[in-house]
C-alpha cells in the first residue's frame, strides 16, 4: 500500500486555531462536528495521543480515516465512508485505488478538521 499526492491541512488548522485564541472565529463555528463523524470517531477512530486544541480533553481526541472509492475518488461520485485504519488494506484490495481524508474529532467538545488527504494505491502502481 501506498501513499501518494499527500496535501497536509495542518497550517490551515493553526491559522483556524489562531483566529479562534484571537476572538475572529467564535465556538460555534469550530465544534460543529456532524453526529456521524461523532459517531465514527466513538467507534472506530484512533485514539489520539494528545489534547484536542480547543478544550483541551486529553482522552476525547480522534482520527477518523474516510475513503472514496472509483467514481466517488475521482469526484463523480457520492460520499465516502470511514474506515478503521486495519481495514484499510483489505478496503485497498477490493476496490482499488482510494482516495483518503483524514480528520481528527473531539467526542467532548465537537471540534474537528480535516488534517490530510492522499491517495492509497495499491503496491507497485504509479502516482495519478
Amino acid at each position: 500500500m501506498q501513499r501518494q499526492g499527500r496535501i497536509d491541512y495542518r497550517m490551515r488548522r493553526r491559522a483556524l486555531l489562531n483566529r479562534l485564541g484571537d476572538g475572529e472565529v467564535g465556538l460555534p463555528e469550530v465544534q460543529d462536528a456532524h453526529r456521524e463523524l461523532l459517531r465514527a470517531g466513538r467507534h472506530i477512530g484512533r485514539v489520539l495521543d494528545e489534547a484536542c486544541p480547543v478544550c483541551e480533553d486529553d482522552e476525547a481526541l480522534r482520527l477518523v480515516t474516510y475513503v472514496f472509492t472509483g467514481r466517488a475518488a475521482k469526484g463523480r461520485g457520492e460520499g465516502g465512508r470511514a474506515v478503521p485504519g486495519a481495514k484499510l488494506a483489505d478496503t485497498l484490495a477490493r476496490h482499488g485505488d482510494l482516495k483518503a481524508y483524514e480528520v481528527e474529532v473531539c467526542l467532548a467538545c465537537h471540534w474537528h478538521h480535516l488534517l490530510e488527504s492522499f491517495w492509497l494505491l495499491r503496491a507497485g502502481q504509479a502516482a495519478m
